[in-house]
């Protein structure tokens, strides 16, 4: 892996990270936690994608030829150190590499899992994705971000990687960050003057932008109190059952009145079918008030698959997306009223 320059600053405290987030702003400043995400961003292409280039001309030593290289760059003494200069302008000039980067592992205070008198938890940012796996208070009772750290990656990408960075990529597909939308999290941000909080899913704005303002940090992620008689499940399709991106992630949340009752509330998160993780509203309005039978359940998938924004890429077609979200979001009410029920 190909790296750009950068220098490495470690804050002891958040209020100090804040502080070096303004201070190096302008020279472009990105915060380190697992590194997982963000290195691989950084690296640089060993053949870029795109280079500029000139239709041919005649200030080339061999005549009117078509160039790789714009005009301007071209070199007559060419040597290693002049190619790898000019290699580096030419990436330099497609990408925007950040001058230091921050890394947090230091800040105690952004790690560990908790909850509080009233049965709501608490994950830090830096909580990696392997501890929210092995815990049995969120497998329990927050079923379904327990299912999206197991999908994610590999065991060595989930001992690295934290649920604040995978959020904070803001990646439509993220493996916690669409269950973190069904589980109806809200997001701690701090600065160097106050803190906020942020609903999950009004973070996102965009694939990698998000409302986060210069100077802010994720500090981390409070999800309520699960209510009596309910449940959650999650599930991620993709081509690989590893190490792949999802093609359809689908997140349910539900709450009944009582076993064998009509709904209460329901959440049901889409990722990879949209520019951000989608709130499927539509099935509010099909669900709340009425007993998930296979009818109503039926009509809450295909409300969520019209509440779905796929697109065609290499991994799927969007017809095709739009189908698998009515399928697996029938599965995953279907599992997550059994669990509401303590069935499963």
């Amino acid at each position: 892996m190909i790296l750009p320059e950068f220098d490495v600053l470690v804050p002891n405290t958040v209020a100090e990270a804040c502080g070096m987030l303004s201070k190096y702003a302008d020279k472009g400043v990105r915060i380190l936690a697992g590194g997982t995400d963000l290195l691989v961003d950084l690296r640089r292409p060993i053949v870029p994608s795109e280079i500029s280039s000139c239709d041919g001309c005649a200030t080339h030593k061999t005549g009117n030829v078509r160039s790789t290289i714009d005009c301007g760059w071209w070199e007559s003494d060419s040597s290693p150190e002049s190619d790898r200069a000019l290699l580096k302008k030419v990436q330099d000039s497609i990408h925007q590499y950040p001058g230091y980067l921050i890394s947090i592992h230091r800040i105690k205070e952004l790690r560990g899992i908790t909850t509080n008198e009233k049965g709501s938890l608490r994950v830090g940012a830096m909580t990696t994705v392997t501890e929210i796996e092995r815990s049995d208070i969120i497998r329990e009772k927050w079923t379904a971000l327990a299912e999206g750290a197991d999908s994610l990656g590999s065991p060595l990408v989930r001992n690295r990687g934290t649920i604040g960075g995978n959020i904070a990529n803001a990646r439509p597909a993220a493996d916690t960050f669409i269950p973190s939308v069904a589980l109806d999290g809200v997001l701690v941000i701090q600065s160097e003057k106050a803190s906020r909080k942020v609903s999950v899913d009004k973070f996102a704005t965009a694939p990698g932008k998000t409302v986060m303002e210069e100077g802010e940090i994720i500090t981390a992620i409070e999800y309520p109190a699960p209510p009596e008689f309910s449940g959650s499940a999650y599930y991620k399709l993709a081509n690989r059952k590893a190490l792949e991106i999802c093609n359809v992630g689908v997140a349910v949340w539900i709450a009944l009145e009582k076993p064998g009752g009509p709904v209460a509330d329901i959440r049901v998160a889409l990722g990879a079918v949209g520019p951000t993780p989608i709130l499927a509203e539509s099935v509010k309005k099909v669900l709340i008030g009425k007993k998930p039978d296979e009818e109503i359940i039926k009509k809450a998938a295909k409300a969520a698959r019209d509440d779905a924004r796929p697109i065609d890429d290499h991994r799927g077609s969007a017809w095709y997306r739009s189908m698998m979200v009515e399928l697996v979001t029938d599965r995953m009410i279907r599992l997550a009223v059994k669990r509401a029920e303590g069935e499963a």
